[in-house]
């Protein structure tokens, strides 16, 4: 296992040098003065560091120094301390020496390899760890400062230090086998230049690293004779050893839970922190008192690691030396693949292959997987996209995900305006105002669902915004006008509330599962359905779900794109939206009595995370408290002054289990729960495994319990049946369960599906206990995750009355029916779909991304219609924590990247005036789109600049194409919370008239700037500006009033030099948010801004000045006044001297053309270029496949064929002609 440990500074890395890292004392088993360290590194070859570790280099090394000539090689701050205002004092960090990077052996190999005696173990870990280090530093990153993403170098310098023995606890220092490497902060770039390390990718490639380590001991150790089998971790270790032996020799790793569940922290970085506060001050121990103590050990345990040794030497002497072989390289690939992508659309690199050699443990080489997923990705199985600007590795999707998305949109721009409404527009808003209590935004909504033209319309609506009655009125609506409605949703729960609008509703799956034959695929019946949570479909649900429809079928897809998405790979929901689905919205949000508390829910539901928590705070809704075992005790102490109408919300099983345990404890000293409790044997879903996992024997564990949703007649596995796994052979992957009628079956797991896993576990229930249901049960009507409260227990039965409006009762037996748990807290996945008066939320900010988010923030405190209260171990940075935005990847968001030299040539060929050539050269890269349809090639490239942002500009000629993209843009970005704060400000249009000394063509209140006034005869001086207060056109005269104050009339006609001199500027209002890219319409010396120049918006005052930072960096202020003259900045009118990374030039054919001179004034620097064309009049025919979404130059992705539309050659795609 790989641990990287918090940046060590130069101070800290000298003094463990001299300690820890050289110290006898950590090496009982290899006797000598001090541990002697190795090099290893690219970087540390290059500078001529080879062999042991000397005292010196380190040293250098440690304050940023080159090891041999001193030279600074990265620049060192010393630590000083600066004595602030108020009399504080503020310590700065000195320099960064490096990070250590501790590779643990398992137990097992540790006590093998020094107190069986095994060198070959030990020299196995060191080539293991060579191999892995190898590997981490091929993700080594160089800082480059600013805003600019880290450069991969692929070079480090590590010094390495092998141990032998753990820090003593009570006297005892047990075998461990370990290597520190120092990883130092210093790297090269391609032009010899060095820099210091970005350490993310370090952390990023922890997991991976770990794979590559435990692969390669694995494989070793078995060519070795030794038989390895998974641990408590899924770590390997070796077979022969008792857990009571391993236990015992592990008194340290003990010691550090022992600290975790004293001060209630949990997570890498609490155990780090635990780590060293447990540490015992340093004992002197003779090499002969600590390996008496191991043997003494070893005996009392029965000689565990000489028997194990024993054995493996006499295997060794009959086992062949394994040949390569790529059948398990291939299948481990496989299996990666199919995990991963389960999941995600897209995965980095690193945790496909991490996934792989943890398939392939022991059986496939680190090499001959690395070279399995070259040959793959080379076949065309993963397909290589840009990751986000700040990825540290490549990232994969496969075609399988490209097409379904791409599918999914295409459903959705082959829908727009094909149905006929319906409801007519009178009937439809009839229908929006037959019930008095429907506020504006519900009536919109329902008005726009009714009278819509498209197949497909999207519903987005926060929480609590009433979408049950909404629902309930589209649904009188439509079978006023003979259409049969029926709902789906992804989870049972969904399902039940549309049930409550009255709506026939079931879940997705059950839908997909219906035949040809089901009354519903009747292409007579007009059907209106509606899909409601889809937020938590996934992108092959959703794509199974419109490819079973009928054409004349309408689909109402419901969802928040804000709250939690779903398990598997995907978000369609948000992705037909981006891509122009008609959308209505409900935003007014009801649920909130409390004034206060809604002013918070509202922040959240726009993505203001920081400000809605900061507000809860201010409201004194947040509660710090450090120790996680005392936080866990408050809350529920607070639960137990109210319990009616509240629920508990904790983002994990394992808080959320502690919490209940707590909660019951807290009501049953209270007298509030009765005394007639019993004990039940549940089944908890393991919700980590996927498909892929279910068909790899090593992924399950003696004593789970299987359910087989369709069983096997060949294995005589009933349907529904249940079975408990009696042993696992990994090696051959087998499973011996036993099944009900106490008969045992031995089955390869890959031929079986629909196996669902639960691992036993025993609750305590008593009449008044809270209980929730965690599978669906059509028998007894429970849909997963329903809440009740205990009314009765008799004997193994349990009556139970649920939650609801209809407080519907339930007896089940509980011996039959074991998926339920206590319900007191729920996980912030369960609680989405409910309403509480009140809120109680656990955050425990040291917990992973992947709990603590934007989504859990909004999704909890929204559940609350009266009182909301949070629980944290850190309230300073909750706000910063729940910030966090973990939203899944869809494939189309990414790109193939581009071959930047190709684009380089490209470019020179626009700047030479030669665009055949340039046309040519991004066709063979796959840059030039062909569209039939305009609004298709629009909403395609508002998709490919939403995938990359940054520093991204569109070309488009037209001014209706701009504001057509500007619109789609900012709707996306709006959805992905990348703009916030929205408001309308006044802007300045330049006006273009046919004829400026007509007085009929201006108004009042246009803003007229004189290049050349008439300061003697109407007091207009040069330069100046003007405002129209009045127009009289029967004597075409214009009456303005100058800055000063002073009026004017005069005759534009008679003054024509004056009037031919001039721009005049109308007010229009925008709409204008934090993260707006915009663009100066006039230039401002002040700033050295040109006209056309772009920024973003970063802040908006109260009397809309404005906070940008302009594209180079440098950031300034606007005055009211000079930001009136700003546009939108996501497109521009022409490609002329546009500075940007990534250029989108798009048009129909004879607007391209026109762009030819513009063209020749590409920048030079543009890494990204290319085309999206269409022409209504020059017979294109058939429409490709939708081209935003080509991600690779393969044909492959449009269905084999290369795109259709004029050559270059003969047209030139409009260009040069």
């Amino acid at each position: 296992m790989l641990t990287i440990s918090k940046a060590l500074s130069s101070s800290q890395a000298q003094s463990y040098h001299k300690l820890e890292f050289t110290s006898d004392a950590q090496n009982y088993y290899k006797q000598g003065d001090t541990v002697k360290g190795e090099w290893q590194g690219k970087l540390a070859a290059s500078l001529g560091l080879s062999g042991e570790v000397s005292p010196s280099e380190f040293h250098r090394l440690s304050e940023g120094m080159h090891p041999q000539t001193e030279e600074q090689m990265v620049k060192h701050r010393l630590a000083q301390e600066y004595t602030n205002e108020d009399g504080t004092t503020t310590k700065a960090v000195e320099h960064r020496a490096g990070w250590d990077a501790t590779f643990s052996a398992p137990k097992s190999v540790s006590l093998t390899a020094l107190v069986g005696g095994d060198e070959r173990v030990r020299d196995a870990h060191r080539a293991a760890v060579a191999t892995a280090l190898d590997e981490l530093e091929r993700y080594t990153h160089a800082r480059i400062g600013g805003n600019n993403p880290a450069e991969e170098t692929g070079k480090f310098i590590a010094a390495k230090f092998e141990h032998d023995t753990a820090r003593p606890v009570d006297g005892y220092a047990a075998p461990q086998l370990h290597t520190h490497a120092v990883i130092f902060n210093v790297t090269e770039r391609a032009d010899g230049s060095t820099r210091a390390l970005q350490e993310r990718a370090f952390f990023e490639s922890q997991q991976y690293a770990t794979a590559v380590y435990q692969s390669a001991l694995t494989y070793q150790l078995r060519n070795l004779g030794y038989e390895i089998e998974a641990g408590k971790s899924g770590a390997p270790e070796i077979k022969g050893y008792s857990r009571e032996y391993l236990d015992a020799s592990s008194p340290r790793s003990q010691q550090i839970k022992d600290q975790l569940e004293k001060t209630g922290h949990s997570g890498p970085e609490a155990a780090q922190i635990a780590a060293h506060s447990t540490r015992d001050r340093k004992q002197t121990l003779t090499p002969e008192e600590v390996l008496t103590a191991h043997k003494d050990m070893a005996s009392d345990f029965g000689n565990q690691p000489q028997k194990v040794v024993a054995a493996a030497r006499e295997r060794a002497e009959q086992q062949e030396l394994r040949q390569e072989n790529s059948t398990q390289a291939k299948e481990a690939i496989t299996f990666a693949r199919e995990s991963i992508f389960e999941r995600e659309a897209v995965a980095d690199e690193r945790a496909i292959l991490r996934d792989a050699l943890r398939r392939g443990m022991g059986e496939a080489t680190y090499g001959e997987i690395r070279s399995e997923f070259d040959r793959r990705r080379e076949a065309g199985d993963f397909r290589s996209v840009q990751g986000e600007k700040y990825s540290s590795g490549r990232s994969f999707t496969t075609p399988e995900t490209i097409a379904a998305e791409r599918a999914n949109v295409r459903h959705v721009l082959d829908g727009r305006n094909t149905v006929t409404p319906i409801m007519g527009a009178e009937q439809a808003r009839e229908q929006a105002n037959a019930r008095d209590f429907l506020n504006d935004s519900q009536r919109k909504a329902i008005e726009e669902i009714l009278n819509s033209s498209d197949r497909i319309h999207g519903l987005q609506g926060l929480a609590g915004t009433g979408k049950t009655t909404t629902l309930e009125v589209i649904r009188e609506g439509a079978e006023k006008n003979s259409y049969t409605v029926e709902g789906f949703a992804p989870s049972s729960k969904a399902a039940g509330q549309l049930r409550e609008a009255g709506i026939d509703a079931n879940t997705l799956q059950s839908f997909l599962a219906r035949g040809e034959n089901h009354p519903s695929a009747n292409p007579e019946i007009k059907h209106l359905y509606l899909l409601d949570e889809s937020s938590l479909a996934s992108t092959r649900q959703m794509l199974a779900f419109l490819d079973k429809l009928n054409p004349d079928d309408r689909v109402l897809v419901i969802g928040d794109t804000r709250q939690h998405q779903g398990v598997d790979a995907g978000r369609p929901f948000q992705q037909m939206q981006e891509a122009g689905m008609q959308t209505s919205h409900l935003d007014n949000i009801m649920r909130q009595k409390d004034a206060e508390l809604l002013k918070a829910v509202q922040h959240l539901a726009n993505n203001e995370t920081e400000k809605g928590i900061a507000m809860l705070a201010e409201q004194g809704r947040v509660s710090e408290i450090t120790n996680g075992q005392e936080r866990i005790n408050a809350i529920a102490k607070d639960y137990a002054t109210r319990p009616e109408n509240t629920i508990i919300v904790s983002p994990d099983n394992k808080s959320r289990q502690l919490i209940n345990e707590a909660v019951r404890g807290e009501l049953l000293q209270q007298g509030t729960l009765a005394d007639d409790g019993q004990k039940f044997s549940t089944l908890a879903h393991r919700s980590d495994m996927t498909g892929a996992d279910r068909t790899w024997a090593a992924r399950y564990n003696v004593g789970e319990v299987l359910q087989y949703t369709t069983g096997s007649k060949a294995e005589g596995i009933g349907r529904d049946s249940f079975a408990t796994v009696r042993s696992v052979d990994a090696r051959a992957n087998s499973l011996t369960v036993e099944l009900e009628n106490g008969s045992s079956v031995t089955y390869d797991p890959r031929r079986l599906r629909g196996v669902n896993v639960f691992r036993e576990t025993e609750r305590e229930f008593a009449t008044g206990d809270r209980i929730q249901f965690t599978v669906p049960n059509k028998d007894l009507g429970l849909a997963n995750r329903d809440l009740g409260t205990v009314l009765g227990l008799e004997d193994e039965k349990m009556t139970v009355r649920l939650d609801g409006k209809a407080e519907r009762t339930v007896t089940f037996d509980a011996a039959e029916y074991r998926q339920f748990d206590h319900g007191y807290a729920v996980t912030s996945h369960s609680s989405q779909g409910l309403t509480a008066g009140r809120v109680i939320a656990n955050i425990d900010t040291e917990s992973s991304n992947s709990l603590i988010n934007t989504r859990l923030a909004y999704v909890a405190i929204s559940r609350a219609s009266e009182d909301a209260r949070i629980y944290t171990n850190n309230a300073e940075t909750l706000g910063e924590r729940l910030a966090t935005d973990i939203s899944k990847t869809a494939a189309l968001d990414f790109r193939e990247p581009s071959s930047s030299e190709q684009t380089r040539l490209a470019v020179e060929a626009f700047r030479n005036n030669d665009p055949a050539t340039a046309t040519e050269l991004l066709q063979q890269q796959g840059r030039i789109y062909e569209y039939a349809n305009p609004d298709h090639r629009l909403a395609a490239v508002a998709l490919d600049y939403g995938a990359q942002p940054d520093r991204t500009v569109i070309v488009a000629a037209d001014p209706a194409d701009r504001h057509e993209l500007t619109q789609l843009i900012r709707d996306d970005l709006h959805a992905q919370g990348r703009l916030t704060e929205s408001r309308s400000v006044s802007v300045l249009v330049e006006q273009e008239f046919g004829n400026p000394r007509l007085a009929a063509n201006y108004s009042p209140g246009d803003e007229i700037h004189y290049k050349k006034g008439n300061p003697e005869e109407h007091g207009i001086i040069h330069n100046s500006t003007a405002t129209v207060i009045a127009v009289d056109i029967s004597k075409n005269l214009l009456t303005v009033e100058t800055r000063s104050g002073e009026q004017a009339s005069y005759n534009p006609a008679l003054l024509k030099q004056q009037t031919g001199q001039s721009t005049v500027y109308r007010a229009e209002e925008r709409d204008l948010a934090v993260g707006d890219r915009i663009q100066f319409t006039v230039p401002d010396r002040e700033n050295r801004i040109h006209s056309g120049d772009l920024a973003t918006v970063e802040r908006i005052g109260e009397d809309n000045a404005l906070s940008v930072r302009l594209d180079n960096g440098k950031d300034i202020e606007l005055s009211p006044e000079k930001a009136r003259h700003i546009e939108h900045g996501y497109s521009v009118e022409t490609a002329k001297y546009v500075s940007a990374d990534r250029v989108l030039i798009t048009g129909e054919s004879s607007q391209l053309a026109e762009q030819q001179v513009a063209l020749t004034k590409l920048n030079p620097n543009i890494h990204d270029l290319a085309i999206y064309i269409s022409d209504r009049t020059n017979g294109i025919g058939k429409e490709p496949e939708l081209s935003n979404v080509e991600l690779s130059n393969d044909s492959s992705l449009s269905n084999g064929s290369e795109p259709s539309g004029p050559s270059i050659e003969r047209e030139g795609y409009g260009i040069g002609f």
